[in-house]
């Protein structure tokens, strides 16, 4: 499993590194993932280096790779002069993620099911179902989102496609949905009926329903986020000239 869908384990830095069994960069790293998979870091908040140096610790070396690990997996943008902030999406590139997310959650759901004969497979989708189903009962919208998570990381893991996993771009999709909670929640669905429908089509064992009800699943938040205004998204970047502009 990536290194990004394992983040539910404990995560500790400074004076708990050794512990932990963590290089200074690998504690200030993972925890910044974090942050920004709890919803502490923001799109769009500024990433200062000293701050982060005060609260990891740590070197300003350290802190500059970090940043730039960080911009490698798209997860902040480093600009001259202005250092690094969480990277906020626009329309275009909530789109791009979306529709690759359609394609990978669909050949998640075909590669559970055709696991699905398995009982620890089968017995593992039907506790974190139940798990989501006993919290959105109790409206509990924070336990909700990890519960849905640990749903979401066992169905990929179930499908059993390491590259699926490796490439499955979940720091976008959870800065997408983020930057997207003051919309309504736009891209964090709590109906159980969108769940509902996606667990019972893996538990079919069909794989061509299963890779529906995946993509259809992730179709419903496409719905919901083309319909937003424009100032839920940062502006499209202007487009680069052709070349014959330098001809």
């Amino acid at each position: 499993m990536s290194e990004h869908l394992v983040l539910n384990a404990r995560i500790t830095v400074g004076r708990d590194e050794a512990d932990a069994g963590m290089t200074p960069f690998e504690g200030v790293y993972r925890s910044i993932l974090r942050a920004l998979y709890e919803g502490r870091y923001v799109p769009g908040q500024r990433l200062a280096a000293p701050d982060l140096m005060r609260e990891f610790d740590v070197g300003r070396g350290t802190i500059r790779e970090v940043l730039q690990r960080l911009a490698s997996t798209g997860a902040v943008t480093i600009q001259p002069h202005k250092g690094a902030q969480v990277r906020r999406l626009s329309r275009t590139e909530v789109t791009g993620v979306l529709e690759v997310v359609e394609v990978l959650l669909g050949l998640a759901a075909r590669g559970a099911a055709t696991a699905v004969a398995s009982t620890a497979i089968r017995d593992g989708l039907g506790a974190r179902y139940a798990e989501m189903c006993r919290i959105a009962a109790e409206v509990d919208f924070n336990r909700f989102l990890a519960a849905r998570e640990s749903y979401y990381r066992f169905l990929v893991a179930a499908s059993d496609n390491h590259e699926l996993r490796r490439v499955f771009p979940d720091i976008q999709v959870q800065i997408m949905r983020v930057q997207l909670r003051s919309f309504d929640r736009a891209a964090d669905s709590t109906v159980m009926g969108d769940y509902t429908e996606l667990h019972a089509a893996v538990l079919s064992g069909e794989p061509t329903l299963a890779e529906q009800a995946g993509r259809t699943h992730v179709r419903k938040t496409m719905d919901r986020v083309y319909a937003l205004p424009d100032r839920a998204f940062e502006p499209d970047p202007a487009p680069l000239p052709s070349g014959d502009a330098y001809l």
